[in-house]
């Protein structure tokens, strides 16, 4: 089941992630809590105030709708057992399979993500 998992993090695409994490910086008092690149090579940095975790990622190519919120992500602690429940109740991912990104925090994380009946992307994330 995937009912009551926390908001892990929002996602943010930008054009610009020097300037965006700027502004969130000294705008709004976020903090950096991480700085990444993705193995594609795309900036990833991660802000929190409070609760709130950011995401913010440049695409290689340039985000197609800059400033759009990409994705909402909520923290699993058994990304499998997650997977299964959306497998089994029919859910539309965005990507087959479990995804990972071992450059992301420490060990890296795995998620996936499928779509809401809306069409916004919803993450399932484990950081490992």
């Amino acid at each position: 089941m995937i009912k009551h998992r926390p908001l892990g993090h929002i996602g943010l695409a930008t054009n610009d992630i020097e300037a965006t994490v700027k502004w969130y910086m000294d705008v709004l008092g976020y903090e950096l809590i991480g700085s990444f690149t993705s193995p594609k090579g795309e900036p990833i940095r991660f802000l929190r105030s409070g609760e709130i975790v950011y995401e913010i990622f440049q695409p290689v190519g340039g985000a197609d709708a800059p400033g759009k919120l990409d994705h909402f992500s909520f923290s699993s602690d058994d990304i499998e057992a997650d997977y299964r429940y959306c497998l089994e109740h029919g859910y539309t991912f965005e990507e087959e399979g479990i995804q990972e990104l071992p450059t992301v925090w420490e060990k890296g994380v795995r998620y996936f993500k499928i779509m809401s009946p809306s069409g916004e992307p919803v993450e399932f994330c484990q950081i490992l």
